[in-house]
């Protein structure tokens, strides 16, 4: 491991990394993020080795993360103030690395497929994606207004579903609806209740922006809509809860001993 104190904001590392939290464009030109957090940074390792770089506050111990570092690793540590201004959060964990951007081979056969249009708040996709990777979900296509999946907020929100889970952004809905063998679920609120469908067998499920729901061309390239049943007086559900009551209740439905 390389060791190197990092003092001014000048400096071509505390750029980059400043420069990965806050730019999408810039993650997607050098193909790098940051993850932020011991627990990401171990589950990106298991699947993919060591990360680019390791980001400390000066004096922090290394200890847990050094099985998951290699000599090549860069560790670089910084003053509290300067590593508050490269963490993603309010209240940082004190530990953040740099990793290349993996890219996962999309599966043959798939039995459930997400498809997820304008998505705009990083938690809630986050947490879809790790619901989405629980449940069994083999594929996710993300259309071009989807909060960056890449975003360190949403690498923290997915905690490691993004190192499983095959996703596909900028995706083009109605060639995937041509060309999926299966039954297409839109969700809106006038759909036939999600308990009621048989969701045995290859399905899609498409989901809306948290607060316009899908657009009525997208829901046109549906087989049927569904909806979940809720008291009255409730307007809708939050969209990651709603994708988690439908991904686990198809889980269900082909999982007899749960």
């Amino acid at each position: 491991m390389k060791r190197q104190l990092i003092s001014s904001r000048g400096n071509q590392h505390f750029k980059h990394l400043k420069k990965l939290n806050e730019s999408p464009r810039y993650r997607h030109e050098v193909q790098q993020t940051i993850l932020d957090g011991i627990h990401l940074i171990e589950s990106y390792a298991e699947r993919f080795g060591s990360p680019d770089s390791v980001a400390l506050i000066q004096g922090s111990d290394i200890d847990k993360i050094a099985p998951y570092l290699n000599e090549d690793t860069q560790v670089l540590e910084f003053p509290a103030g300067l590593f508050s201004e490269i963490a993603p959060v309010i209240s940082p964990t004190g530990i953040l690395a740099s990793i290349n951007i993996p890219h996962l081979e999309t599966p043959e056969n798939q039995n459930c497929i997400l498809l997820l249009e304008d998505i705009q708040d990083p938690g809630n996709l986050g947490s879809i994606l790790r619901s989405a990777s629980a449940s069994g979900v083999d594929l996710v296509y993300l259309s071009d207004h989807c909060a960056d999946i890449w975003s360190p907020k949403v690498l923290r929100g997915g905690q490691g579903a993004h190192f499983y889970l095959p996703c596909i952004e900028n995706a083009v809905f109605s060639d995937i609806t041509k060309a999926f063998k299966g039954k297409i679920f839109a969700t809106e609120l006038t759909g036939k209740s999600v308990f009621k469908e048989n969701l045995k067998g290859p399905v899609a499920f498409i989901f809306g922006n948290e607060g316009n729901g899908l657009q009525s061309e997208t829901i046109g390239l549906a087989y049927d809509s569904i909806h979940i049943p809720m008291e009255k007086g409730i307007e809708s559900l939050n969209v990651s809860a709603a994708v988690s009551i439908c991904l686990y209740e198809k889980y269900r439905q082909e999982n007899s001993n749960v």
